[in-house]
């Protein structure tokens, strides 16, 4: 007996049913309902190294967004940028960039100097910044993060930038939501310096899996391979973070097996269309009309297991309303059900108007 165990193990690893993951921890959200699809060690924070770049460049997205800094501003390199090691543009002290070319250096070639050169100019200091990038992470909620570098290169004087899976999906799905680094995230490649530096983008995603769409790669000796990534297929958007591979293949041919899986076995399904018209009818009071049909006024999007399509309900709940009512009018909400648990609320709006009841229908009710 202990023989054919010993033959079934040794067989089972072989055929790879037995095989440990190649990572430390990984995650799949689908981003718009938050489901996690896997998850191992999600929770646990761990070196990120330059996915930390991800919530540099929120901050900076949220500089322009509000009037404090814009694409055509020049930023001049500091000594301290000029000698940062890693991926690099070679900014030299004093050189002048303006920010958009910065950003596409962050972002497509994971350039350290340039992220201390936005960092600097932006906080004042690389402190004054890393401070503005802690309290992003408080805006966001992450609960398993610390922020020490605005560029996630560690130095020996210097604690190292921690991030849980789960806090790294949360920043690339706001990354997500920023056109300009959806553009930059899918170039492999881009001139820089007036085409004399061409910069290189380390998502080799983008190359083995189709389906990719960003985000932020992230490698040091401590934290080994990671990828935050992004991948759309159909209506379908995924995020995926792969942690702690000890070879760069490893880590994205693991990000592209679990995008694979991921849309093998689920699929979005539209609950509730714009405009949908509503079984139920909204009583009005007061009204010439006692009732009006009510509509959809937004999307409802539910993400479905294949093969188990069913579970979702729909219930309307109804506003006191008093005539007059105009043309789509909010009068309630609809809820969207999946399984007994809500998954979206929608505004209910009035399909027609309707005006009061008339004096004479008011006096004589017949």
């Amino acid at each position: 007996m202990k023989s054919l165990t010993l033959f079934l193990l040794v067989a089972l690893a072989a055929a790879g049913v037995l095989a440990q993951e190649p990572y430390t921890a990984a995650l799949v959200i689908e981003p718009t309902t938050g489901k996690v699809l896997y998850e191992k060690n999600s929770n646990q924070p761990y070196h990120t190294a330059s996915m930390i770049k991800m919530i540099t460049l929120l901050v900076v997205m949220d500089e322009i967004n509000a009037g404090e800094l814009s694409l055509d501003d020049p930023v001049t390199t500091s000594a301290k940028a000029s000698q940062l090691g890693g991926s690099q543009v070679y900014l030299a002290h004093n050189e002048v960039f303006p920010v958009r070319d910065l950003i596409a250096a962050v972002k497509v070639h994971s350039a350290n100097d340039a992220a201390l050169a936005l960092a600097e100019h932006i906080g004042g200091s690389q402190e004054g910044f890393v401070a503005m990038m802690r309290a992003k992470a408080r805006e966001l909620g992450l609960q398993n993060t610390q922020i020490f570098t605005p560029h996630g290169l560690p130095a020996p004087d210097e604690e190292a930038d921690m991030m849980s899976p789960v806090d790294l999906a949360k920043v690339g799905i706001q990354t997500m939501k920023h056109p300009l680094l959806n553009e930059l995230g899918v170039k492999q490649t881009m001139p820089f310096r007036d085409g004399k530096f061409t910069m290189y983008n380390p998502n080799r995603l983008l190359k083995i899996y189709p389906n990719a769409t960003g985000i932020k790669t992230g490698y040091h000796g401590k934290a080994g391979f990671c990828v935050t990534a992004s991948a759309r297929k159909g209506n379908m958007d995924l995020i995926a973070v792969v942690m702690g591979t000890e070879r760069r293949e490893d880590n994205f041919n693991s990000a592209a097996k679990l995008f694979s899986e991921a849309f093998a076995n689920y699929q979005m399904s539209d609950a509730v269309k714009r405009g949908t018209v509503m079984t139920v009818p909204a009583s009005i009071r007061g009204g010439a009309s006692d009732s009006v049909q009510v509509v959809a006024g937004a999307d409802a999007k539910v993400l479905l297991e294949r093969g188990k399509e069913g579970g979702i309900q729909l219930s309307m709940i109804a506003d006191p309303v008093e005539a007059p009512v105009a043309k789509f009018q909010r009068i309630g909400t609809i809820v969207v059900k999946q399984d007994g648990k809500t998954v979206a609320e929608l505004p209910a709006l009035a399909l027609d108007e309707v005006p009061k009841q008339s004096l004479l229908k008011r006096l004589l009710p017949f």
